[in-house]
């Protein structure tokens, strides 16, 4: 009885300390995006901070996401020590734009489209057409495409469906011939989406 106890006695405070843990990375995440996007702009010349620092924020989501869809398409999970720090350092990064920029209400912009698209997606969610992990990586992608338009989160997430439709045929295929393995990593078309639909805004408006 006592052997048995003590490993899940030690496992407790390990689980426990696991959100606290996300906590603090989320943070850590937010103030240092925060941080870089003051000192990639700060010091430019007022009308180039806009420019320069929206590109900055495409290629660092770049940066971090396309990892995040790897390891969704080998594993098929979104890890949450993934998703929402890149929430978090894309919303801190934002903020420091609107700082250096006075744009305050682009950032409201993706914040309150980010709350509407989420709770949207959320309920497509409830339908089984979207993974857990696919709702926490669209915080990121509705924040980083939010900024540009208030409609350019759902153009990214109905592109998303459209490049995930050559995948989504082939696994019908599969399943006709009895496939085990027949989920849809969504991920990789979620960013795959976000980035396009990001620099198709810088470039053609």
């Amino acid at each position: 009885m006592t052997t048995t106890q003590q490993p899940a006695a030690a496992q407790r405070p390990q689980g426990l300390s696991a959100r606290p843990r996300l906590l603090l990375l989320c943070l850590a995440a937010l103030v240092g995006a925060f941080g870089l996007s003051v000192a990639l702009t700060a010091l430019l010349p007022a009308f180039q901070r806009a420019e320069a620092g929206e590109w900055g924020a495409i290629i660092l989501f770049a940066a971090a996401a396309i990892p995040l869809a790897v390891i969704d398409a080998r594993t098929r999970r979104l890890p949450n020590r993934g998703t929402f720090p890149l929430a978090a350092a894309t919303l801190g990064y934002w903020a420091g734009i609107a700082m250096t920029t006075g744009s305050w209400q682009l950032l409201i912009q993706a914040i309150v489209t980010t709350i509407s698209i989420v709770a949207a997606v959320f309920l497509i969610a409830l339908f089984g057409t979207l993974a857990a992990g696919d709702v926490k990586l669209l915080i990121a992608i509705a924040l980083l495409t939010g900024w540009f338009s208030w409609m350019l989160p759902v153009y990214a997430l109905f592109a998303s469906y459209l490049l995930a439709i050559p995948h989504a045929a082939a696994i019908l295929a599969r399943r006709r011939h009895h496939d085990r393995d027949t989920r849809l990593p969504f991920g990789p078309y979620l960013v795959a989406a976000a980035i396009l639909a990001a620099v198709a805004a810088k470039l053609f408006t």
